[in-house]
């Protein structure tokens, strides 16, 4: 894949959450949903009026809610947890460690509103050490989905994924890079843009960035090779030794 274009398709990460978040519960009756009394911003409230069975709302309570994704994941079931990623990271992280990392087990980390896109909600709701943080934990997959079209991918990809997953979700709408065809694969980073001068590499929706800067130093005559890694852990040494 190669040579993609930013297209005027405007899509929320967290709508798509919300909507293959039902997606997931109908395909396997395992999957849950536990939100930290923040569904409404993160759109995980699309399951809590279409699959209430499978949504539990645990309030702010984020070091409870883990030990609770814990138990449930113990017991064969997939929690996803719902909140944002500055809540996530860092107040229950010593639960996160000890109950879900370390012991491995099949925890689905949905975070929401990620880095600093989300200026209005304050400092104290945003979250730039996130990546960091969950690539240091012990078993832990760290996904960075660039549009609409590859967080559904990256969702369904993570709910057939054994062991846990930290899922960096943003807020607003962003355009749409990747077509239906798209073959998301966990481990797996992507050639966006052929280019002969200069390797930009990027994760997330910066991805976009990275195509819209290509598209400015080609107007100077500077081919730029654009390689995409929307999976942070494990991560495709082959592909950005390559590039």
């Amino acid at each position: 894949m190669a040579n993609l274009t930013v297209t005027d398709q405007l899509v929320a990460q967290r709508d798509v959450f919300g909507n293959t978040l039902v997606e997931l519960i109908d395909g396997d009756r395992r999957t849950y949903v536990l939100d930290g009394d923040l569904a409404n911003s993160t759109k995980a409230d699309i399951v809590s009026r279409e699959r209430p069975d499978h949504f539990l709302e645990m309030g702010i309570a984020e070091q409870n809610m883990m030990g609770v994704a814990a138990g449930m994941a113990s017991c064969g079931l997939i929690p996803w947890l719902s909140s944002f990623a500055v809540f996530l990271v860092n107040r229950d992280l010593d639960q996160l460690r000890v109950v879900v990392a370390q012991p491995n087990l099949n925890v689905k980390i949905g975070a929401g509103y990620t880095g600093l896109l989300t200026g209005k909600t304050g400092k104290t709701h945003q979250e730039v050490s996130d990546i960091a943080v969950m690539r240091a934990m012990p078993n832990m997959t760290v996904l960075a989905p660039a549009d609409g079209v590859e967080t559904r991918l990256a969702m369904l990809a993570a709910n057939q994924w054994e062991g846990p997953v930290y899922l960096r979700l943003t807020r607003d709408p962003h355009p749409t890079i990747f077509g239906a065809d798209h073959a998301f694969e966990i481990g797996r980073a992507y050639v966006v843009r052929e280019g002969a001068d200069v390797t930009i590499m990027s994760t997330g929706v910066q991805t976009v960035r990275a195509l819209q800067a290509a598209d400015l130093l080609a107007s100077d005559g500077i081919s730029a090779h654009v390689l995409h890694v929307p999976s942070i852990k494990p991560i495709d040494t082959a592909a950005i030794v390559a590039a």
